[in-house]
């Protein structure tokens, strides 16, 4: 085999790693060092496809396969700018930085080097040497620059301060409302401070500039079902069915946890009698949570959760009972 048939398996991992498929993508870049083992590139793949699992062991496994790329390759400014950000990942500040430098002098203008460095020197409360960093990078310093409320923005998102982080990412906003990532962010921080309607609503922009992205609805989603989770702690069994059925409508296929079926069954059965079109609208999405792996249990499941909407559609007026009975005959419920 040939070095252009491990540039071909390099290549094939590459697309792998854009799909998140990261598992063939190992499998790829595997190939790839057997034919090829002085390739530094394939190492610096295997330690960046590993790092994408956060949990240490993988994290440290990412350090020592994109080590092996820089011995190979000592000027390799994008395997050093990974490595420190997995170093930053561990925690290992001063591991971090000293990569990030060394980037710096293999290319001086790369600016995420100098925003890794900002948010370094932000972990370490340094503020000034961390606002020194980001003006590096963009030196029209404020109102007219919404790279660096942005970026500073995301300094303090990825130091955990929500609070300061909206701030920033707002007036970044403010200058360029066309900012995807800023949307994403701030959704995400107004999730982390329990501002749950600001957060669904910047998942919806951010959609909406980027219909591509699914991960936003399943985002909202999400958020519905912290909700519901929330209210149900508070004893609130309606509204928690109610979030439950949001989130299950934008996120249609998702797996939940039996809780969320019983929490529908038991709001529906709350409201029978007072709001029989809600209590069959909670029928009809915890049947679509029945557990289809023990057939028995799931065929008992059904049979009782339709008894209890079949007392729902009683409360019916008479002309919807009848549509809603001749609408079931025919959808087989």
């Amino acid at each position: 085999m040939s070095y252009q048939d491990a540039l071909n398996h390099l290549k094939k991992a590459q697309r792998l790693f854009i799909e998140r498929n990261y598992e063939m993508a190992l499998v790829e870049l595997d190939e790839a060092a057997h034919i090829a083992p002085d390739f530094p590139e394939v190492y610096f793949w295997r330690g960046k496809t590993l790092a994408t699992d956060l949990n240490e062991e993988n994290l440290k496994a990412g350090i020592e396969e994109i080590s092996h790329a820089i011995n190979l390759k000592p000027d390799y400014t994008e395997a050093y700018l990974e490595r420190g950000k997995i170093y930053l990942q561990l925690g290992q500040l001063e591991k971090a930085e000293k990569d990030f430098n060394k980037v710096l002098t293999l290319k001086p203008n790369l600016e995420e080097a100098y925003i890794y460095l900002a948010q370094i020197h932000l972990a370490r409360g340094n503020y000034e040497k961390a606002l020194e960093s980001l003006q590096k990078v963009y030196k029209k310093e404020g109102k007219d620059n919404y790279k660096y409320f942005f970026y500073l923005g995301k300094i303090h998102f990825n130091n955990k301060e929500y609070t300061q982080a909206i701030e920033l990412l707002s007036k970044a906003l403010q200058l360029n409302p066309y900012l995807v990532d800023a949307y994403d962010l701030r959704a995400q921080s107004y999730k982390e401070t329990g501002e749950y309607k600001n957060a669904i609503e910047d998942f919806k922009k951010a959609y909406t500039l980027m219909p591509e992205e699914k991960r936003f609805f399943v985002e909202i989603s999400n958020i519905h079902f912290k909700i519901a989770d929330e209210f149900f702690d508070k004893g609130d069994i309606i509204n928690s069915a109610t979030h439950i059925v949001e989130g299950m409508e934008i996120n249609y296929d998702i797996k939940l946890d039996e809780k969320y079926k019983e929490i529908l069954i038991e709001a529906g059965r709350k409201i029978t009698n007072e709001n029989p079109h809600k209590a069959i609208l909670f029928f009809d999405f915890a049947l679509r949570l029945v557990d289809e792996t023990n057939f028995q249990k799931a065929e008992k499941e059904r049979e009782e959760i339709k008894s209890y909407r079949k007392e729902a559609i009683k409360n019916l007026p008479f002309k919807e009972r009848i549509i809603k009975i001749i609408s079931d005959i025919y959808t087989g419920v």
